[in-house]
């Protein structure tokens, strides 16, 4: 198994991202909804209050729904998913480690790399640390947090070592 392990501070980023997700989204689903129910709650009609009971109902369960959620995507989640997050760069290989419940083990050989790049988000930059992409045939994989520095220094190395392999085929 692989043994360098990402950042410690992805943590915070990876809670802060899924915060804002958890507040953005239902937002958008219980404010309407929420007021519409408020709207019918006035009516003397006997439809318009089952709809507002109904709605209100609904509202709850987003509202409860959400704050589970938030509990367990922001506390739990990214704790775990450091945890069983492992990668290491060897001289033929890059062997990266993941999955909280589902285990992957992904091994990409150096001779197939094409690209290798670092990213740096907003809430990556907050916390100084950069996402390094390494790109195949197949697709992308990414190491998600590293240290500015370890990144760039991780990036250079690998693109180093896979035109070495590619020189000696």
């Amino acid at each position: 198994m692989p043994t360098e392990k990402l950042d410690r501070r992805i943590i915070g980023v990876w809670r802060l991202s899924a915060l804002v997700n958890l507040v953005l989204w239902p937002l958008l689903l219980i404010v309407p909804l929420a007021l519409i129910s408020f709207s019918l709650t006035g009516s003397h009609e006997y439809g318009d209050q089952q709809a507002a009971w109904a709605l209100g109902l609904m509202t709850l369960g987003l509202v409860v729904g959400t704050v589970v959620a938030m509990i367990i995507c922001v506390f739990v989640v990214p704790a775990l998913r450091w945890r069983r997050f492992s990668y290491q760069v060897g001289e033929e290989e890059i062997d990266i480690a993941t999955g909280i419940i589902w285990h992957k083990r992904i091994i990409i050989p150096l001779i197939r790399i094409q690209n290798v790049d670092t990213l740096q988000g907003p809430l990556l930059r907050m916390r100084g640390l950069k996402r390094l992409t390494v790109a195949t045939a197949a697709g992308e994989h990414a190491i998600p947090g590293l240290a500015a520095e370890a990144a760039d220094a991780l990036r250079d190395k690998v693109a180093v070592l896979a035109r070495i392999v590619q020189e000696d085929v």
